[in-house]
């Protein structure tokens, strides 16, 4: 069942996300129970993560957009995802950055119940949230659905308001939320 496993997860492209053994020579049999129960559960796990991450509003009508509010919640499950292979940093990270710590501490930091870690890590979910907010109420038509994402018309505006020195509405709500020094070219 273990090998079955692990093969199924190289397929799923889970072995970018998660340290798995070599397809190719691993061998459940000869293995300790142990690391065997690791594989399972980090398989688990990470199944787990994209469960919550990209399910979080269940299934949508076809051919009908989703609400902001549901957008929201799947876009800010999908920024916090690092993708080292594309030079991706997950929002969470930048945030952290900008004040100099790294998320991996704080996440650590506020499993263990470390208050000002507890705390930060809060913070940096509401900016991560705001800022989500702001670039979909960008997008939100009327009805309160996700339109277009962007026209020629936010473009124009986007590089006039460059040009004066102004910040991108996403950049603005992580500055407004708490942490000023965050930097704008990390977010793009």
């Amino acid at each position: 069942i273990v090998n079955s496993i692990v093969s199924t997860a190289y397929t799923c492209n889970l072995d970018k996300d998660i340290d798995l053994p070599d397809l190719e020579s691993y061998d459940a049999s000869s293995d300790t129970a142990e690391n065997r129960d690791d594989i399972v559960g980090k398989v688990y796990a990470q199944i787990m993560q994209i469960e919550s991450r990209l399910l979080p509003c269940g299934l949508h009508t076809v051919g009908v957009p989703p609400t902001a509010e549901e957008a929201i919640a799947t876009l800010v499950n999908i920024a916090q995802l690092d993708r080292p292979e594309d030079n991706i940093e997950g929002l969470p990270r930048v945030i952290a950055a900008s004040v100099g710590r790294d998320i991996n501490d704080i996440y650590r930091g506020n499993n263990n119940g470390v208050l000002d870690d507890v705390d930060l890590n809060t913070k940096i979910v509401e900016a991560s949230r705001a800022a989500v907010r702001a670039l979909v109420e960008q997008s939100t038509d009327s009805s309160g659905r996700v339109k277009e994402v962007t026209s020629v018309f936010d473009d124009l505006g986007n590089m006039f308001n460059k040009m004066a020195g102004g910040k991108k509405p996403y950049t603005k709500a992580i500055i407004d939320a708490g942490f000023p020094n965050v930097q704008e070219e990390r977010l793009e």
